[in-house]
């Protein structure tokens, strides 16, 4: 059954959700389409705004999730930036895997969250090379202390 809304994580604001280009590993993963998620948690890590490494033309950042969480293996967060999350009417949305939606079309958002990264710092883990790079930015860090 599809939910009444769902949510759509960003670190942009905006008025209106408008389909991207995705570039994912495969055709449902690489729609130009607005992806979103039947759980707020859930969208939670695509509103972090997760850095390229380095923050040029040949930066590298790559992340994975799972139901809310972030391993950043590459690139880094800034613990003290803010990100969104959009509610969104489904009425335009179909169902690609599991609890993952998708609009082909631009959707006004009933409702825009803010979100800290730092109220969600336990959420999020680094690699060993992310880590260095999160060191070399923002200095040393306890997670306790975010």
């Amino acid at each position: 059954m599809k939910p009444k809304y769902l949510y759509h994580g960003s670190q942009y604001k905006f008025n209106i959700v408008k389909p991207m280009q995705a570039s994912g590993n495969s055709q449902d993963e690489s729609l130009k389409a607005i992806y979103t998620y039947d759980k707020f948690e859930h969208a939670i890590p695509f509103a972090l705004p997760i850095r390229w490494y380095p923050d040029n033309p040949d930066g590298v950042r790559i992340f994975t999730t799972d139901s809310g969480r972030t391993f950043i293996e590459y690139g880094t967060v800034d613990p003290n930036a803010i990100g969104y999350i959009y509610k969104l009417p489904s009425d335009s949305f179909y169902k690609i895997i599991n609890n993952q939606w998708v609009s082909e079309s631009d959707v006004i958002p009933v409702k825009v969250y803010e979100i800290k990264v730092s109220d969600y710092w336990d959420t999020i883990k680094f690699s060993s090379e992310a880590e260095i790079i999160h060191r070399e930015l923002y200095g040393d860090f306890d997670r306790q202390r975010i």
